[in-house]
């Protein structure tokens, strides 16, 4: 069989059809679809969005909850020639609103009763998926026309288009739309599923969402390889232990925050072990050590890949799970095809010692949607070669501390903007993190700096418990005289934190992440 070159986003679905159109492509609960309904839906929807007059690299949002219409809804953009834009369905209308407005939305496509809670004005047309909204008159059923007659094969793209606008979190003012190409989704799927040898075989179990690059990449790397992909909704510890089991997952990625919610299933997990779970992937974060090692025992057959990147380039590092004893906080070696440059100064720093990371690759994104000034500050050229060799070539500026070992290994240290200075010392908030959930009473924490007139700043510290052996959790009376004295047992007095406050749980970003910028607002000068 021979296939074509792959340069866009249609292009894996239409290798991955012509390789087995009867291959299951998602299973969204009790629904399963192969790739040629993925072809067929897709291209019905498309036809319909050139009716529409969407044209070439116009918007098109899609505000639903994970779902197989939403799925339809990504390639139905690409083959349109558009660009999708996948709105986190966490988000509120405000939030919505501005995302239509800064992206230019020319179309959405929603759930009816998300439809219902936004303004008709923030695009020309829309798509429902459920009951009839209320308030967007001419509004189409999604479903008749995935069921419609006859489909478009789509417009002709190029890899340099635009193939879709991933809206950051915005832990900092407005979210910025990060933009990215064809040939962007496409190699960072190839560099993944290649390192993590996902085949045809592969059932990965999705439960991060499409709006954030690592969910995204879920989907990509599925289509590439020709998996299946399998719709998790419910991230409550028991469901996702169900999920895992029932669907027969071989591959699972997520956060930090994901492990501890699996791990309160540890009993669970250590009496009916996932011996089918081939691999489990870690972004978005340090999985804190405790964590790691819990699951380095709960699940001894599972290859457990450590990954570093950040939204304006996919991934940029990899450790392989071979190396897993270099610890949580090691980001290992730049991913295939990639760059990563240790830089302080304008200058490569030596092994040992701190600098930005700066990566140079293909995954790299085409800027800041909208916003050249934010543009040219992340996206600079190369520092250590001449722009006229590299044809315009520009790297990104991750503004993220790290250092590189004499081996070549890579160590996470911090967010620059993020880095607690007390008494003339420089620490990360992960570093006082990880000495807090060295002890057997916090699930996970959160660091940071506040002002103080004699020291420059003192340490704050945000924890919820670990559950005891009886499922409560830790002794609250006691609990943080414990912490506080297993800190200074097992740290310098400046990494101390000067308050701790426990709680149930703690706030999340849109996606996934703990939401430092909250939780600091909240507990600054013992406002919590």
């Amino acid at each position: 069989m021979r296939l074509r070159p792959e340069f866009t986003f249609t292009d894996l679905l239409v290798n991955a059809t012509e390789r087995d159109p009867s291959a299951v492509a998602v299973v969204d609960g009790a629904s399963r679809y192969s790739y040629g309904d993925l072809s067929d839906q897709s291209a019905a929807l498309c036809r319909r969005l050139i009716e529409l007059g969407v044209g070439k690299g116009e918007r098109v949002g899609i505000y639903m909850e994970k779902s197989w219409e939403g799925i339809v809804a990504m390639l139905a953009a690409s083959r349109a020639g558009a660009a999708f834009v996948n709105i986190n369905p966490l988000l509120k209308p405000a939030q919505v609103s501005y995302i239509a407005g800064d992206s230019g939305m020319r179309c959405l496509i929603a759930d009816s009763t998300k439809l219902d809670t936004l303004d008709g004005g923030i695009a020309q047309h829309a798509f429902y998926k459920g009951q009839p909204p209320r308030s967007w008159a001419g509004a189409t059923d999604i479903a008749e026309v995935l069921t419609g007659e006859g489909g478009h094969p789509g417009r002709p793209s190029l890899e340099t288009d635009l193939a879709t606008i991933l809206y950051t979190s915005g832990s900092t003012g407005r979210p910025k739309g990060v933009a990215f190409s064809q040939r962007n989704l496409v190699v960072g799927a190839q560099i993944v599923g290649h390192y993590l040898e996902i085949t045809a075989d592969d059932r990965i179990l999705s439960v991060l969402p499409f709006s954030f690059d690592y969910g995204l990449n879920q989907l990509t790397t599925a289509i590439h390889a020709g998996a299946t992909l399998i719709i998790q909704h419910s991230r409550l510890p028991g469901d996702l232990l169900r999920g895992l089991r029932n669907s027969g997952a071989t591959g699972l990625a997520g956060v930090p925050p994901l492990w501890s919610l699996l791990l309160r299933s540890s009993r669970s997990l250590a009496d009916e072990p996932l011996t089918g779970l081939r691999y489990v992937t870690n972004s978005g974060g340090r999985i804190p050590q405790a964590n790691l090692d819990q699951l380095r025992r709960l699940l001894p057959a599972t290859r457990i890949f450590l990954m570093y990147g950040l939204t304006e380039a996919f991934r940029s590092t990899y450790l392989p799970p071979e190396q897993i004893g270099r610890g949580s906080e090691c980001i290992g070696r730049p991913i295939p095809n990639t760059e990563i440059l240790v830089i302080r100064d304008g200058r490569e720093c030596g092994p040992g010692e701190v600098g930005e990371l700066v990566h140079r690759g293909p995954t790299v994104a085409q800027g800041y949607w909208g916003d050249e000034e934010a543009t040219q500050r992340a996206y600079r050229p190369h520092p250590l070669a001449m722009p006229e060799l590299l044809n315009g070539e520009r790297v990104v500026y991750s503004g993220d501390l790290v250092r590189r070992d004499d081996e070549g290994y890579l160590y996470f240290v911090g967010r620059d903007d993020a880095m607690i200075k007390s008494g003339g010392y420089r620490m990360s908030p992960e570093e006082i993190e990880e000495i807090l959930m060295g002890s057997e009473l916090v699930r996970e924490a959160c660091a940071f700096g506040e002002p103080d007139a004699e020291v420059g700043q003192h340490i704050v510290a945000v924890i919820t418990l670990r559950e005891g052996p009886d499922g409560s959790e830790g002794p609250d009376g006691s609990a943080v005289e414990a912490i506080r004295d297993h800190a200074m047992r097992n740290a310098p007095p400046y990494m101390v934190p000067a308050r701790l406050h426990v709680v149930d749980e703690l706030p999340r970003t849109p996606s996934g992440k703990i939401d430092r910028k909250s939780i600091s607002a909240t507990y600054a000068a013992g406002e919590g």
